[in-house]
């Protein structure tokens, strides 16, 4: 890494899914091997993705609406812990690591910055995610959506890891892919940059992010245009 490159926050807050993992895949394999016990249909692929980003409950309140009865409070209790179980058990089948994403982790924990998670994922399935996928030497802090009072889109949730981090609001930046992760930045009032492969449910351009980057590779360089850092043109 240059010093045009050298990244100018001290800490990063990462989105998890859709950011730096795709992982929509075992997220529906999981959701379709409950719902197959209940005989209900399978969900596609596009339609798990837009169910992910609120966490849990959320999509399991979703899977039940889009399949038949949404079901009374008992049977999505019921459901979730089955997915949450499954999903478990079976971590990262089909999930992939973007390209350059732990390349440029590699580069930011090298350069002595400090890393956090901040997902509405439940907890139950973050951790298994992250040791299966070798990610999880490379987090201070993972803060999961079903372990804090208020998930993102508060900027509540990424205060708490900022926090925690032992940063500020000048001094960290949050990294994601949909309006929940920019909408809890900018609550929060820390700059943020967006990916534009991931989950968002919005169009790109009215999600608010201070920067979008269609590669990983582009991260240190959009991370100093936002922190107002002067970048010579390539």
């Amino acid at each position: 890494m240059t010093d045009d490159d050298a990244p100018p926050f001290e800490a990063l807050v990462f989105d998890l899914d859709g950011t730096l993992i795709d992982s929509a895949p075992d997220v529906r394999a999981s959701v379709n091997r409950v719902l197959k016990t209940k005989g209900r249909r399978q969900l596609t692929l596009d339609e798990a993705k837009d169910m992910i980003g609120w966490g849990g409950r959320v999509l399991i309140e979703k899977a039940l609406a889009a399949t038949g009865d949404p079901g009374s409070e008992d049977e999505i209790d019921d459901t979730l812990r089955a997915f949450l179980e499954s999903y478990a058990d079976h971590p990262a089948e089909h999930t992939v690591v973007f390209p350059g994403a732990v390349e440029a982790l590699e580069t930011f924990k090298a350069s002595g910055v400090k890393m956090g998670i901040c997902t509405n994922k439940p907890t139950a399935t973050t951790h298994p995610v992250l040791e299966a996928l070798g990610l999880d030497g490379y987090f201070d802090v993972v803060s999961c959506g079903d372990a804090v009072p208020h998930q993102k889109p508060d900027g509540r949730h990424v205060l708490l890891v900022v926090e925690q981090l032992g940063a500020t609001l000048d001094t960290a930046a949050m990294v994601g892919d949909s309006e929940n992760d920019i909408h809890a930045a900018v609550d929060a009032g820390i700059r943020s940059v967006c990916v534009t492969f991931g989950y968002a449910h919005v169009p790109l351009e009215d999600i608010g992010a201070d920067a979008l980057i269609d590669r990983f590779e582009d991260l240190p360089r959009a991370l100093r245009q936002i922190a107002g850092i002067l970048v010579t043109p390539r």
